[in-house]
């Protein structure tokens, strides 16, 4: 896994979200972070605080969300909340640091029996899960994919690709190789950045 905000316990905030201390449908660490890097590249919206029952898996307002402890709550909300800070500060002043947290999947050649020892295995980014965030956070808006120039319409297009099941199923039709999988997973950062710039314009020195 990626560590762009080393501020953040990613390592801890990704187990938190996926042990029994969080609700039963919080995000997962990429997911939450492509919602978070939609949120704060977009227009001005709305606050941590509103948002944090959506990232918890609250399906309902008003629906009560289980935690194992109060520790463990606040623990968990703590690094949200870091990591929400982190985000917002390297967009606004860093933005060429910038880069999704997303899960890696080691690449077994065909021809290589399983369990054979040799050379590290390459690995390739798994981003439908950060891709999937990322949408559910530009959806807070309203009609904001419609109000972007061509450009950005065209720029934000691998991330409809793999964040939704249309996506999906146009991926399956068009059989891309692991080099331009990578050639899209690589190009995330900028498309964040440039939707950023877009809203909120160049970054702060």
């Amino acid at each position: 896994m990626i560590d762009p905000h080393p501020s953040a316990d990613l390592d801890r905030l990704a187990e938190l979200l996926m042990s029994e201390a969080s609700p039963d449908n919080a995000m997962d660490i990429s997911t939450l972070d492509g919602f978070i890097a939609a949120v704060l590249a977009g227009p001005d919206g709305p606050e941590l605080g509103e948002l944090l029952p959506m990232m918890l898996g609250q399906d309902e307002p008003g629906q009560e969300l289980g935690f194992r402890s109060e520790a463990e709550a606040g623990e968990l909300v703590a690094l949200i909340a870091q990591h929400w800070r982190d985000t917002a500060q390297t967009l606004a002043r860093h933005p060429e640091d910038y880069q999704p947290v997303v899960y890696a999947q080691a690449l077994v050649p065909e021809d290589e029996e399983a369990g054979d020892d040799g050379d590290e295995a390459e690995e390739v980014s798994v981003i439908d899960d950060w891709c999937g965030g990322f949408i559910q956070g530009l959806q807070l808006r309203s009609g904001l994919f419609e109000q972007l120039s061509d450009e950005l319409k065209d720029l934000l297009s691998p991330i409809f690709l793999y964040g939704t099941v249309e996506g999906a199923e146009e991926l399956e039709r068009m059989q891309l190789t692991d080099q331009q999988h990578e050639s899209i997973a690589e190009a995330l950062p900028a498309i964040v950045t440039a939707l950023y710039g877009h809203f909120h314009g160049a970054a702060q020195g």
